[in-house]
């Protein structure tokens, strides 16, 4: 369970401040568009994610009359047994724009906010992830690995950094042994990133399929062609050094790696009508995505991971039926959600248990 009691906003976007004590675990957001409700959704998500739920630039999220001023933004946090304070500031210094975190008023680095506390959201622009390409797919699946699992995370900075120096190397035409070295760090750490993608995969199917079966059930389904086993970690790693080294020419012309996370295919599969996400009906895939973030939050919920859920504008492309659903399962997790919509009537399923800010 997690809960914000208290938030105090400053110079975000279009809040030079705001602030609300939150009484309930349901919030709804209520306004006309434009009057900053996904604003108030995104000082939150700021607290898991750099970049926030519209990965925008931190220059973009100034006071817009007074971009010089310093942004705070300040949370009063009660989990199952205790309450503490979190808090960061993004502030310009020497043109360098800066965020710092701060629990209990002492700086901290936003992996140790995550440790704490996730916050998962949803918003309009997401729709684009059940009919886009298999790459906007992956990056969104291992973004949802990386918040449970902070050795995913790990494992795909540290490929990154790896590939990059072996760039760097090849380029130079020297260090050969170096480059073997740095070739076998990153086949065993390939290995790592691909086999935790398919656990979490199948945990997530195998919830969809047992505790959603109110929803539309979906299938997320995995491939590459290259045929690599892994169920044998050696051979994987004995075979994708042999790749790497083929591909030493070819990466040094292009000036990129052109082998690693990104050789898996993700597809989302409607398992009610036999298709691929991306031939859906525009309803049918907003109700596939609700139930993979659903899905998600049991995650959570099952490692006793402590969340916040926002959603914003959820009610596009959805039913009021399926609405309903979707509030009565997001209870289940006992977990404080958020929610913005311009029709207060939307919300009437749980208007006797939400707690309201109108934007004027």
């Amino acid at each position: 369970m997690a809960f914000v009691e208290n938030i105090k906003i400053h110079n975000f976007k279009s809040h030079i401040k705001f602030q609300s004590e939150l009484l309930t675990n349901h919030i709804v957001i209520s306004g006309n568009n434009g009057i900053g409700k996904t604003n108030l959704l995104e000082t939150l998500s700021f607290f898991s994610n750099s970049k926030g739920i519209r990965s925008n630039k931190l220059e973009n999220f100034f006071y817009k009359d007074n971009p010089d001023k310093d942004i705070f933004v300040e949370c009063s946090l009660k989990q199952e047994n205790f309450s503490s304070n979190i808090a960061y500031k993004i502030y310009k210094k020497n043109n360098i724009i800066t965020k710092d975190f701060f629990l209990d008023g002492k700086k901290i680095s936003n992996l140790e906010i995550n440790k704490l506390v996730n916050f998962i959201w949803l918003s309009p622009h997401m729709d684009k992830i059940m009919y886009d390409g298999s790459v906007i797919k992956r990056k969104f699946l291992d973004k949802i690995i990386s918040n449970l699992d902070f050795n995913f995370k790990k494992n795909i900075r540290d490929f990154k950094k790896l590939a990059d120096e072996r760039l760097v190397l090849m380029q130079n035409q020297n260090d050969l042994k170096w480059i073997a070295i740095l070739e076998e760090k990153m086949a065993k750490i390939l290995f790592q990133i691909l086999s935790e993608r398919r656990n979490k995969i199948s945990i997530i199917n195998n919830i969809s399929k047992k505790k959603l079966n109110k929803f539309r059930e979906f299938k997320i389904i995995i491939s590459n062609d290259q045929e690599l086993d892994l169920e044998n970690e050696n051979s994987f790693i004995e075979k994708v050094k042999k790749i790497f080294f083929e591909k030493r020419n070819l990466d040094a012309t292009i000036k990129r790696n052109s082998y690693g996370p990104s050789i898996d295919e993700i597809f989302f599969y409607d398992e009610n009508k036999q298709l691929n996400t991306d031939l859906c009906s525009t309803g049918e895939q907003k109700s596939l995505l609700l139930s993979i973030i659903l899905s998600c939050g049991w995650i959570y919920k099952d490692e006793n991971i402590n969340f916040i859920l926002l959603f914003d504008e959820i009610s596009s492309h959805i039913d009021q039926k399926n609405i309903e659903k979707f509030f009565a399962e997001v209870a289940k997790f006992e977990t404080q959600a958020w929610y913005t919509g311009t029709d207060k009537n939307l919300f009437q399923a749980i208007e006797n248990k939400a707690f309201f800010i109108d934007l004027a």
